[in-house]
């Protein structure tokens, strides 16, 4: 979709007015193309799919961080 914008601006007579326009064109199409895209919200989940996480009872970190690196690497 092409739209025409209108842009007040004192130009001298001796600029020459197809090359400005064809400037600023060529200015506003960069601009535009590095425009980022609206990014889509990110959706949260659900809070029944964070209850099915828990933590082994009874157990302290150190333990935690050791059966992880052994289930992880094998240490």
């Amino acid at each position: 979709m092409t739209r025409v914008i209108n842009i007040s601006l004192n130009v001298p007579e001796t600029y020459q007015l197809d090359e400005l326009t064809r400037q600023l064109t060529e200015y506003g199409e960069r601009l535009i193309a590095r425009s980022k895209p609206m990014a889509k919200p990110r959706r949260r989940p659900s809070r029944d799919f964070l209850k099915s996480f828990s933590l082994p009872k009874g157990a302290t970190s150190e333990q935690l961080i050791d059966d992880y690196l052994a289930e992880k690497y094998g240490v």
